[in-house]
């Protein structure tokens, strides 16, 4: 059975990345950085499987041919960094979105306000933070510095979630 996957924030070509987040993103070079995201992606997700990245997935123009070389069908909900005419993301992602709604959960880049949790989803899968948490299980963030920079699978998000 084909298995679906979250990420956010994979920032490839992005350099400051590894100075911002070097903590959770130990490269010496953004080129060492996006091949070890590559690696760590493939060696999880097969070619059947899909891929909903949550924003943030590349900086500068000639950084989006990466994708080309990452498993799954990919889904995209983009990011306040996607800045890039859609046709660009549309050569890798199968389907562009703003917000998304899956399971009973919605998908976003940036955090939803409560209010949308009270009355219509369990849960918000988001990216934007980085290293960073909230204090609020209702949250759960999927950037790379959260997910051992690969893909983590959805039903292993669902099945934490005990409200």
């Amino acid at each position: 059975m084909n298995k679906i996957y979250v990420i956010a924030d994979t920032h490839f070509g992005h350099n400051s990345i590894i100075r911002f987040e070097s903590a959770n993103r130990p490269f010496s070079t953004i080129e060492e950085h996006n091949r070890e995201l590559v690696a760590r992606w493939n060696a999880t997700v097969d070619k059947k499987d899909t891929v909903w990245h949550l924003g943030d997935v590349f900086f500068g123009k000639d950084s989006h041919v990466i994708l080309g070389h990452l498993n799954g069908i990919k889904r995209l909900v983009l990011g306040n960094h996607d800045v890039y005419p859609n046709e660009v993301y549309a050569r890798y992602f199968s389907k562009i979105f703003g917000a998304a709604e899956l399971k009973d959960c919605i998908l976003t880049h940036v955090p939803v306000h409560p209010y949308q949790l009270e009355r219509r989803y369990r849960l918000n899968i988001h990216g934007h933070m980085h290293s960073k948490k909230m204090d609020d299980l209702r949250y759960r963030c999927v950037s790379a510095e959260q997910t051992d920079l690969k893909p983590v699978l959805l039903s292993s998000i669902l099945d934490t979630c005990h409200f």
